[in-house]
């Protein structure tokens, strides 16, 4: 019997798991709830480097720097439901946390199916350090970390599409990423180095770099693809009949002060890596 190749194409939308997972809840719980609203903060009070470890809700999340001139560590406001625990400890390091407290209410299928009233907003200091853990929940995550210092940072993305930008920063990063259920853009700023680990889930990964950046590309596919511009050259591995897996580099990285190394594990769905358009 003769062997036969088959193609299998499937797809999904990310965009509808929030509607879908909105509506049963809907359906089963049903009744009103009532929306609260909290706003938070750690003033610096002297403090040199902060830990920061949030869990984020269902709806909308967005990390921002404060304005420089800020005296707090730590901003935050929030629309929630049912409860949420707030804890800060130190003095010269910050060690915050928040997250939204056990289950959510009787009532919650309501609120779920409209997450665009349900809102987290945190903003940190551009005068200290951080070691961030973030982890997101179900619902769309903007985290501009531009005018930040991040020595480590740690994330989960939970359910739902992701942005996240680098810190430009005098020290190299390092980094994690875990996939969830949805699209990733990871968007690394000019004059950002350090280390990138990504481990896949289900959804494509987008990697956006400055021109002239010097990278290298450890990879494995999994079930996708791995894209990379022209200009980078294979050193390892080949492809196979899911995907690909080896390394890649920029032909300036062995040269460059500023090195950024990008290791991606695949899950269900491609990497892509691709420089900014220049205007």
């Amino acid at each position: 019997m003769g062997k036969e190749k088959r193609k299998v194409e499937w797809a999904f939308d990310f965009d509808d798991v929030g509607n879908r997972v909105g509506q049963f809840f809907n359906d089963v719980i049903g009744s009103d709830i009532e929306l609260e609203t909290a706003e938070l903060d750690v003033p610096l009070d002297g403090a040199t480097s902060a830990s920061v470890n949030v869990n984020f809700s269902v709806g909308r999340a967005n990390v921002v720097a404060l304005a420089h001139d800020s005296d707090n560590a730590f901003e935050a406001e929030i629309t929630y439901v049912g409860e949420y625990v707030f804890d800060v400890k130190g003095t010269d390091k910050k060690e915050i946390s928040l997250r939204q407290k056990g289950s959510f209410p009787r009532g919650f299928g309501r609120i779920f199916g409209n997450a665009e009233d349900l809102v987290w907003n945190i903003a940190l200091s551009q005068n200290i350090p951080y070691s961030l853990k973030l982890n997101g929940g179900v619902g769309e995550t903007d985290i501009d970390l531009t005018n930040l210092t991040v020595t480590k940072l740690r994330m989960e993305t939970g359910v739902g599409k992701v942005t996240l930008t680098m810190p430009i920063q005098d020290e190299p990063i390092e980094a994690s990423i875990n996939g969830g259920v949805g699209k990733t853009d990871v968007i690394v700023p000019a004059g950002v180095a350090g280390k990138l680990d990504i481990e896949g889930g289900v959804g494509a990964v987008d990697v956006v770099v400055a021109p002239h950046a010097a990278i290298r590309v450890k990879a494995n596919a999994g079930l996708g693809g791995i894209n990379l511009p022209k200009e980078f050259k294979q050193t390892k591995g080949t492809g196979n009949f899911i995907g690909m897996s080896g390394v890649w580099e920029t032909p300036n990285f062995e040269d460059s002060d500023q090195q950024i190394v990008i290791h991606y594990d695949g899950g269900v769905g491609s990497f892509r890596l691709k420089t900014f358009e220049v205007v």
